[in-house]
């Protein structure tokens, strides 16, 4: 069975949050066996007792003064992770808030790489079966503490795999807007270790995940045909303008990239 069973375990657990929404009939791009061996491609985690360990537990230390600030409310927000949710949580980056309904073909293929993601993230996880941050030092943290969180390892971040595959899409839809969507990934990112459930360490290790996934559909013939299609799509968004992007959440977005919180 080897790691296709544990996708099913711990790690599996970890991506609740961004493949709740996703429909049963809607397959990923890829052969889950065609993915690499993330744990051959990431770096292992820092040691007990490093002096990289330690400065991941001092970004956790110094980001817990922030509960209740607008950069909190973020990361609660950040913690969603439905193709829905991305169109919002990339709309000030992109200049337009899409929807199902503008951007149908977007949809499905975000969907898909949802589902592409678990086997780049799960073995990995499993493997080191690392300890997320509030469970080495109690603390709170910006999403309930439930039981399925706990069991799940914090190495490698599984939202920042997925929200980096994203934004590099985004990109590629909107190659005018790659600054700003690749700075919304990256605090993206951030708001995991601000929400107090990974490590700078993790979110590192995500991005990179986000990357080898990344290149992995964009080898695939069916992938380059949807990007195009959706190309059109957000294209045809933003020149119509129909939905701007709300001021008040750019702003927070824009003050959060700004300044790292650790």
């Amino acid at each position: 069975m080897g790691w296709r069973r544990s996708i099913l375990t711990a790690g599996a657990l970890a991506l609740m949050t961004l493949t709740s929404t996703a429909r049963a009939d809607v397959a990923g791009y890829l052969a889950p066996s065609s993915a690499p061996d993330m744990i051959r491609v990431l770096p292992s985690p820092p040691a007990a007792k490093s002096a990289a360990e330690d400065e991941d537990l001092r970004a956790y230390k110094a980001t817990r003064h922030l509960a209740g600030s607008p950069r909190w409310s973020l990361a609660q927000q950040d913690n969603r992770g439905s193709p829905e949710d991305f169109f919002k949580d990339f709309a000030c980056s992109l200049g337009v808030t899409l929807d199902t309904a503008s951007a149908p073909t977007l949809n499905i293929l975000l969907l898909r790489v949802i589902k592409d993601a678990r086997p780049f993230i799960d073995p990995a996880k499993d493997h080191y079966a690392r300890k997320r941050p509030y469970l080495v030092i109690p603390g709170d943290i910006c999403i309930d503490k439930s039981a399925s969180l706990a069991k799940s390892g914090s190495y490698p971040s599984g939202h920042s795999t997925v929200s980096w595959a994203v934004g590099l899409i985004f990109a590629q839809l909107a190659p005018d807007r790659t600054t700003e969507i690749l700075s919304r990934a990256r605090v993206y990112s951030e708001s995991r270790v601000v929400c107090g459930v990974h490590y700078p360490s993790d979110i590192a290790a995500g991005r990179l995940d986000g990357s080898a996934l990344f290149s992995a559909i964009e080898a695939d013939p069916q992938f380059r045909a949807d990007l195009e299609k959706a190309k059109a799509e957000v294209a045809a968004a933003r020149a119509a303008a129909s939905s701007k992007p709300d001021a008040g959440m750019c702003k927070v977005e824009t003050d959060a990239e700004a300044q790292q919180p650790w």
